[in-house]
């Protein structure tokens, strides 16, 4: 079953989002072989997984629908403002490049603490299948070939593992100890369910969390809120970033100080709502 959502009125332009993509990276015209895909899902790597630009179009969109940032917004975000997105705008936006360069492929649902709330590719070519991650920042494509498989990145090992009913689980391994971080359904599924998926995303509990994360040359950088984490072949590093947040995040990812303090606005005042409400109801009783 190939997945044609590509085509919808929201990825209209997956066309232009391509000729921008390849364009910014000097990437040569697609032919659809497995070293063009590798090609592409790497520098699609650069783009971070940040749920700034998420926030804020929840607070200020005048409808659901113009939540969803489609594929030209995602890719021209990152060149002039080096955003990027959530799983959901990542694999919408890299699935539309991809199949308007000639790949079939289609979406994949994964559960992580809850069901449904991350999602990935999966490309089918010559007779195999490679799971295509960019909302976990999974630089290359991986081949599900129904046997276990490691891939060293620069921030650690990630183990794919096979399951009954078309599932993988996705493990990071640091020395002898796995860590479970999620089980994928590699089978399609529609276009209505995912954008279900992606809408009922903006409720998550992550959402009232600051959060970004980008591979680097030196490893893995996280930021949850004021908490930063650098994992990397030569450990980690934690360092809290409360003092001069905005210039630190334009330090280490290019995003303006204007985008993160509004984002960083809207959930202060979401969280002084939530006080007044907790307020008003000890009041009550």
């Amino acid at each position: 079953m190939e997945f044609d959502a590509w085509n919808n009125g929201l990825a209209s332009g997956g066309h232009r989002a391509r000729e921008i993509f390849l364009g910014h990276f000097a990437l040569p015209p697609a032919n659809g072989d497995l070293d063009v895909l590798r090609r592409m899902v790497t520098c699609y790597s650069s783009l971070p997984y940040e749920n700034l630009t998420k926030i804020i179009k929840k607070f200020t969109a005048v409808s659901p629908e113009e939540r969803l940032r489609g594929p030209v917004e995602v890719v021209s975000g990152y060149i002039e403002h080096h955003t990027g997105g959530t799983c959901f705008s990542l694999t919408y936006c890299l699935g539309s490049i991809l199949s308007s360069a000639g790949f079939a492929c289609h979406p994949v649902m994964a559960d992580m603490k809850r069901a449904n709330v991350h999602c990935a590719l999966v490309v089918a070519m010559n007779e195999r299948r490679y799971l295509v991650d960019p909302g976990y920042l999974v630089g290359e494509p991986v081949e599900l070939s129904g046997a276990p498989v490691r891939i060293k990145t620069i921030f650690g090992i990630i183990e794919l593992r096979p399951r009954q009913g078309e599932r993988y689980d996705l493990f990071t391994v640091e020395g002898e100890t796995r860590k479970w971080r999620y089980t994928a359904r590699t089978t399609p599924v529609s276009h209505s369910e995912f954008m279900s998926h992606w809408r009922n995303s903006f409720a998550l509990p992550m959402m009232n969390s600051l959060l970004l994360t980008r591979l680097t040359p030196n490893g893995h950088l996280y930021i949850k809120n004021h908490h930063l984490r650098m994992n990397g072949m030569h450990g980690k590093v934690n360092e809290n970033i409360r003092n001069g947040f905005e210039s630190r995040i334009e330090e280490e990812f290019g995003i303006p100080g204007e985008i993160t303090a509004q984002a960083r606005e809207h959930l202060e005042r979401l969280r002084r709502s939530w006080r007044i409400g907790d307020s008003a109801a000890g009041e009550e009783d």
